[in-house]
């Protein structure tokens, strides 16, 4: 075999710490799946260690090696959560023109889109962080970063929190099940905060 096609052959390999670096992370994502089902199905609080690995299909001794306490699977559920939604923010400015204004119009969008999943997951872990205060930290940060691109963004920072503030009212609203507007009015009221952001974009240009 030429030496340049034995080279690509063998670049093409994994290795085997790759190789065993995949299937932990793989292996971790199956557990992270069936907790997030365990405590859509039963609630946090009433998630145990056991459940969980019956579900993954896993010896606790195997949920263990990736997490040790029932709180670190938690926070780690947390993490995930907070991951995804950054992901989703990623996703929606990517349709956006570049503008001041692009990543609150982002957040927004992120935020009230329809997420039955994100919406259950999320209800359970705040009912559970009430026994757990822990379990907000990670939370409280996210919120702190993104006051800062308020801050950074250029647009007033007054009206911006404001409108910021008004759509996660909006998510807590539906996360309780407590909302009181039909989905014409919600989607009145999304299209109306883009709006005010493209006023204050002009206004700062």
């Amino acid at each position: 075999m030429p030496d340049f096609f034995r080279h690509a052959l063998l670049t093409c390999i994994p290795t085997r710490r790759y190789t065993n670096y995949m299937v932990k992370r793989s292996s971790k994502e199956s557990i992270l799946n069936a907790a997030e089902d365990v405590v859509i199905e039963k609630g946090a609080g009433h998630m145990s260690l056991d459940l969980v690995a019956r579900k993954a299909g896993v010896s606790k001794g195997g949920l263990m090696y990736h997490f040790p306490t029932k709180e670190d699977l938690l926070n780690e559920m947390v993490g995930r959560l907070i991951a995804q939604f950054y992901e989703k923010c990623e996703t929606k400015a990517a349709i956006l023109k570049p503008s001041r204004g692009r990543a609150l119009k982002a957040s927004i969008m992120a935020v009230l889109d329809p997420d039955d999943k994100r919406d259950r997951m999320g209800f359970s872990i705040l009912a559970a962080a009430a026994q757990s205060p822990d379990l907000l930290v990670p939370l409280r940060k996210a919120h702190q970063e993104h006051l800062k691109s308020l801050v950074d963004s250029g647009l007033p920072f007054e009206r911006a929190s404001v409108i910021s503030l008004a759509s996660d009212g909006l998510m807590f609203l539906e996360l309780l099940q407590i909302s009181p507007f039909s989905s014409e009015q919600r989607d009145k009221i999304k299209k109306q905060m883009i709006r005010l952001i493209d006023m204050m974009e002009a206004e700062t240009e």
